[in-house]
């Protein structure tokens, strides 16, 4: 039997009760609620992929009703790294990424996503002094969402310059490529 893909707690927490924190409604919150992420009581310790698919989603199209999908998803994972900035293992994380920069970061990423979920697969391939392919499998319908938060993480990383670009995605396998390049 396979192993059911988890999202921990505290990445929910991060987003939705700290960086998304005045911009979700009542209505929204019922809504959330409905779909198994109950906002108003402490948040379990994981929630099935599935459920914060269809959570992230549903904030993306009511906050953001009046942009393409994809950014909506871009604009609501642009919410992740400050909500990471209050909670006590984000600010950790995001401390040591300030300091040891971009290269140190992405050779990292894979431990640092697996403190959000139980199931990513993170390939990582330097192709240039400061140009990196960064594969996620199994990545989600938007790709636009990690890319928001690959370009944060990145941002607090001091890198300057800095591209994060969807290079292939494909629903079918579920990888995603990104392209990542800054300047020195």
């Amino acid at each position: 039997m396979a192993e059911e893909h988890l999202v921990f707690g505290q990445i929910l927490e991060a987003l939705f009760l700290k960086g998304l924190k005045g911009k979700i409604s009542p209505e929204l919150t019922v809504k959330l609620r409905k779909l198994g992420l109950d906002l108003e009581k402490p948040l379990l310790p994981a929630y099935p992929r599935a459920t914060v698919h269809e959570c992230i989603s549903l904030t993306a199209r009511t906050l953001y009703p009046d942009v393409p999908i994809s950014d909506a998803f871009y604009l609501v994972g642009k919410s992740v790294t400050p909500g990471q900035r209050s909670t006590f293992l984000g600010n950790a994380i995001l401390t040591v990424v300030s300091l040891i920069g971009p290269h140190r970061t992405l050779e990292r990423v894979a431990r640092t996503f697996r403190t959000t979920n139980n199931y990513m697969n993170v390939v990582l391939e330097r192709v240039g002094d400061t140009e990196y392919l960064l594969r996620l499998d199994p990545s989600n319908e938007y790709p636009s969402y990690m890319q928001a938060v690959i370009e944060d993480l990145l941002g607090v990383a001091n890198a300057k310059s800095l591209r994060v670009i969807v290079e292939k995605h494909d629903l079918k396998t579920q990888h995603c490529t990104y392209r990542i390049t800054w300047s020195k």
